[in-house]
């Protein structure tokens, strides 16, 4: 009983933080109780209820495993969207959009361990982005139906290719650190080829999207050049350098994420290729910091500086590309 009241107590300090009103006139607003109840609630003379709890938690953004966590323990609770239905695009891009503009507002910065290209920076090309999710969703998607249709630049409605330059657009205004491996780009041309292989798409599409991908890269070399993100058809939106780019040659990456704002610390893990687990666990999410912080420490940065290798780094991969055009003329 002692540690529910002590649990209970810390939460009722975060709302006094993350609120303006009297505390008392909070909890009657949001759990639609009476004063006398919340008054008894604030003495800890009633144990608020799970639906209480969770009703607080959603409201005020209050992390209850940080509170219930212990500098002794060695579990971390994180959340997944977990349902049994068909994967929902729309929803899934919604999430990442709030995700992103919380990071923004607090002028936060996020940390990317890539293995594959980030997936922000594929909203900026609509062929690109189609090819990329009717393979991820291939991957998800254990019944095959997408496997059996014919792919087309059609596959992602007009609505997802606004969504996804929303996202983008916020996207470029964060500060970032990406970590990026030789793997990183080349995998994405690997793909475009084993799907001409595969019969799925036609020598034009394939012949299309590998040059597209040379373009891809050329831009993201401009923006390592500027130390500035921003869309492939426009000019930088931002005014400050907010870019940084390094690339590790033996690092394993895994697409993991960090980000911090305002007094929260997130770390996303991937899960089923596209789906991520979250915690704002502190314990967690600084010791997953540090770890970005020693990869970073034993990494190149390509931004702003060291050209020789910046250029090496992107002309490894489009040499690589070419060499996917060769083959897949031969085919």
């Amino acid at each position: 009983m002692e540690n529910y009241l002590m649990i209970q107590d810390k939460l009722l300090n975060e709302i006094k933080l993350k609120s303006d009103g009297k505390l008392v006139d909070v909890l009657m607003e949001t759990l639609h109780v009476s004063l006398d109840s919340a008054y008894r609630r604030i003495r800890l003379e009633k144990i608020l209820t799970l639906d209480e709890i969770i009703k607080i938690s959603n409201t005020f953004n209050i992390s209850i495993d940080q509170l219930i966590s212990h500098e002794s323990s060695d579990s971390v609770l994180f959340s997944f969207p977990f349902k049994s239905s068909q994967f929902d695009l729309e929803e899934y891009f919604e999430k990442i959009l709030l995700h992103l503009k919380k990071v923004k507002d607090e002028n936060g910065v996020m940390y990317y361990s890539a293995k594959d290209i980030p997936i922000f920076h594929f909203f900026q090309d609509k062929k690109l982005l189609a090819f990329k999710f009717h393979y991820w969703l291939n991957t998800m998607n254990h019944e095959g139906d997408i496997m059996n249709k014919d792919f087309n630049y059609d596959f992602l409605p007009a609505s997802i290719a606004e969504l996804t330059r929303k996202i983008y657009s916020v996207y470029i205004q964060i500060n970032t650190h990406e970590i990026w491996n030789y793997e990183t780009l080349t995998r994405s041309s690997s793909q475009i080829t084993y799907y001409y292989e595969m019969g799925i798409i036609n020598k034009t599409q394939a012949r299309e999207l590998q040059i597209r991908l040379i373009d891809f890269i050329n831009h993201i070399e401009h923006e390592c050049k500027i130390g500035k993100k921003y869309f492939i058809d426009s000019e930088p939106m931002s005014k400050e350098e907010n870019y940084q780019l390094y690339y590790n040659e033996i690092m394993a990456a895994d697409n993991s994420i960090y980000a911090e704002y305002g007094n929260t610390k997130e770390s996303f893990l991937p899960h089923i290729v596209l789906n991520y687990m979250i915690t704002d666990n502190l314990q967690y999410s600084e010791y997953n910091k540090s770890v970005f912080d020693t990869v970073i420490d034993k990494s190149t940065l390509i931004t702003k500086v060291n050209e020789k290798d910046r250029r090496r780094f992107f002309n490894f991969n489009k040499v690589f590309i070419q060499k996917q055009l060769r083959r897949i003329e031969i085919i």
